[in-house]
């Protein structure tokens, strides 16, 4: 098995730096280290919500490019393992994920502290850099609240690790003081409090298909655009090698499994849609009185 560490990665653009300082000749220099790798875990864990939606075999990493050491500094450029396809591995795709990257923490680190109804609010607010994506791809969009809850709590704890010292998050945005949140955070914690699932066949309009893999499709349900993954490998095979054609306005007969999480104020937090068994593609003017 290749070592993990030999990966070739894609560099992509957006550098950031952590600052944590440190009392000089007082500090323990485990303590202070072990917090920094946790800080980058979890920001690398926010990376990976960000970019969940555009593919999920993406694996965002930290490349550590410099250390300061009048407090320590860490320089942590961006990278992608796993970068699907050369189409994608553009430089005007890896800028633009570069800066959604940048963008999407510093917006989502100035709120460690918020509510559910806050923190989606913001993730609303980047919907328009996702729809933004170079070459016309489509099918992009925010991650879902519970994802970017539980990569901003890895975050939280490891903050709350280094009580007595300052933590910056520095960008070409600007800078944001970490806050030692008070609440006792773990991740085991972030949980749901009610989850709904459901099962059935129905007809799903195809606004836009995904092209290269099996989560980014976008159908309309119920009159709104929802993000939908296949599982159904064979129809996907037949699918990527062009012996399906989806046209404008066709639509998929499909068995489907729909998991809906709200959390306690019934916000929805997390909707997951997955058509399990494709029966045809069912095309306009027969589907159109079911979705317009």
């Amino acid at each position: 098995m290749e070592n993990s560490r030999n990966l070739t990665v894609e560099m992509v653009e957006g550098e950031v730096s952590l600052v944590i300082d440190y009392v000089a000749g007082e500090s323990e220099a485990l303590r202070v280290l072990q917090s920094a790798m946790r800080l980058i875990e979890g920001l690398d864990a926010l990376d990976h919500a960000l970019l969940s939606s555009i593919d999920t075999s993406l694996e965002p990493v930290s490349i550590l490019n410099d250390v300061q050491h009048s407090s320590l500094k860490l320089f942590l450029a961006r990278a992608l393992r796993s970068v699907p396809d050369d189409a994608i591995a553009s430089l005007d795709w890896k800028k633009w994920v570069g800066g959604l990257l940048v963008k999407g923490k510093h917006k989502l680190l100035s709120k460690l502290d918020a509510d559910d109804a806050t923190l989606q609010k913001t993730l609303n607010e980047l919907t328009q850099d996702y729809l933004a994506a170079p070459n016309n791809t489509a099918g992009y969009m925010p991650p879902t609240l519970a994802d970017t809850r539980v990569a901003l709590t890895k975050i939280n704890i490891a903050r709350a690790s280094l009580p007595n010292s300052k933590v910056l998050f520095q960008t070409e945005l600007g800078d944001i003081d970490l806050p030692v949140i008070e609440a006792t955070f773990t991740v085991e914690n972030v949980v749901t409090q009610q989850t709904y699932k459901s099962t059935g066949r129905g007809l799903f309009k195809v606004k836009s298909p995904d092209m290269l893999g099996n989560a980014q499709w976008q159908i309309i349900l119920d009159g709104k655009t929802e993000k939908a993954r296949i599982s159904h490998e064979g129809w996907l095979k037949d699918y990527h090698a062009r012996r399906i054609v989806i046209a404008p306005h066709d639509s998929l007969d499909a068995d489907f499994e729909q998991e809906i999480s709200y959390d306690e104020n019934q916000i929805v937090i997390s909707k997951v849609i997955t058509l399990t068994y494709i029966h045809s593609v069912v095309l306009p003017p027969e589907n159109m009185r079911l979705f317009d």
